[in-house]
């Protein structure tokens, strides 16, 4: 087998140059570029492309192509989609990375044809190119393929480099407000523009703009993220929709070399704005005030919960006291339960059991908070009838993903 070769981008060898000229070598494997914080690889055969990914949470990446797959695929639901999370989320390899592996898996389970992995990956390789041609320094290797990679799409590389240079100077026109993709937004009532729109678009606006990224509600709107963003950016500059960081992982993620030009001011009423606030009017998102029932015997991580969801559309009933845990429940008729496994009296898988008993909850996302993140662990978790898992710690970040999963 060859040796594994590596290297470092200067400002001679650009990324779009290297992985070109690796292509160009008709070499078969995985070259992986880092910048120190987040990996990228891509998967090349017969000098193109087979698939693409990163390590700023990939299974999160994954998701949000299966949510806009499922339209088409409607088989694709959120029981499939947390179950590929359970099953890969701890699975990687140099060579096979758990986001393809589960895609693999959906296809040999008949959940997904391979002409679908093929749409699938597409649109993958696309997102991550678009965040691999921003880096400017980095240090690359490359590992000579060693495992079987199943092939679903094979794409040559200067096209796909072209086009996603097009979507880059597309964002940059946009002007330095927006900088990254993963950037959150949040609607300002207080700012003068919002004054200007009438009482159901500030409405529709303070429901949905709660902090979703743009590739998060582009995915909620079936809407492009560029096209979205192109279309709120007049409300932007306006400062009637406010930006946040990315959350972590993905604050690590290049930026756009945005150039601030000296552009008009945006007309009130422009056209593109009212286009967008159109979208989101025909949507449903936001429309439902949601309710989540926290299990936990510790006050401290239940007000934790409570304060990291206070932005978000929902309402959370504290519970601390499991024995008494299901009568409340049952009161409460929440959208989402979160259960401490490590209780006394009755444990987290104890309670799940009997929660899932009950007819009116079969179908209710119950998430396990835990520990413990090994696979035995995971299976009790499967076997009591838990619908996904979250680890402690957990951010502000991992709960309002887990949220977003469940409902939304």
């Amino acid at each position: 087998m060859a040796a594994t070769m590596s290297g470092k981008i200067s400002n001679k060898l650009n990324v779009a140059d290297l992985l070109i000229q690796h292509a160009n070598a008709k070499k078969e494997g995985c070259l992986i570029v880092s910048n120190g914080a987040i990996n990228w690889q891509f998967y090349l055969e017969e000098s193109q492309l087979v698939y693409a990914t990163y390590s700023a949470d990939p299974l999160d990446l994954l998701d949000n192509h299966l949510r806009r797959l499922s339209r088409q695929v409607p088989a694709l639901n959120s029981e499939v989609r947390t179950q590929v999370r359970i099953n890969f989320n701890n699975d990687s390899t140099d060579q096979i990375c758990p986001d393809y592996q589960a895609i693999s898996w959906l296809v040999r389970t008949n959940q997904l044809k391979p002409n679908e992995a093929a749409t699938l990956v597409e649109g993958i390789i696309v997102e991550i190119l678009e965040s691999y041609l921003l880096l400017a320094e980095g240090t690359f290797k490359f590992l000579p393929k060693s495992a079987h990679l199943p092939v679903y799409s094979k794409q040559s590389i200067p096209p796909l480099l072209q086009k996603c240079q097009r979507r880059l100077s597309a964002w940059q026109s946009l002007g330095g407000e927006i900088w990254s993709p993963h950037q959150r937004l949040y609607f300002s009532e207080k700012s003068p523009g919002a004054a200007k729109l009438s009482p159901s678009k500030v409405q529709q606006l303070q429901k949905i703009l709660r902090g979703f990224s743009f590739r998060h509600l582009g995915v909620l709107l079936n809407l492009d993220e560029l096209q979205l963003a192109q279309n709120l950016n007049s409300l932007i500059v306006d400062k009637v929709i406010l930006l946040q960081d990315p959350q972590p992982p993905f604050n690590q993620l290049p930026r756009f070399a945005t150039k601030v030009t000296n552009r008009p001011a945006p007309k009130q009423g422009n056209s593109s704005g009212d286009a967008a606030l159109g979208t989101i009017e025909t949507s449903n998102i936001g429309q439902k005030q949601y309710t989540i029932a926290c299990v936990d015997d510790s006050p401290a991580i239940l007000n934790t919960i409570n304060r990291y969801l206070q932005d978000q559309n929902v309402s959370v009933v504290m519970i601390n006291d499991p024995v008494k845990a299901l009568i409340q429940i049952m009161r409460a008729k929440p959208d989402l339960i979160l259960l401490d496994v490590g209780m006394p009296w009755v444990d987290g898988y104890e309670l799940c059991r009997l929660i899932r008993k009950n007819s009116q909850f079969k179908q209710i996302p119950v998430v396990m908070v835990t520990g413990n993140t090994g696979l035995i662990d995971r299976a009790k978790a499967k076997v009591a009838g838990a619908t996904d898992y979250l680890t402690k710690p957990f951010t502000q970040a991992d709960l309002q993903k887990m949220v977003f999963r469940h409902l939304t």
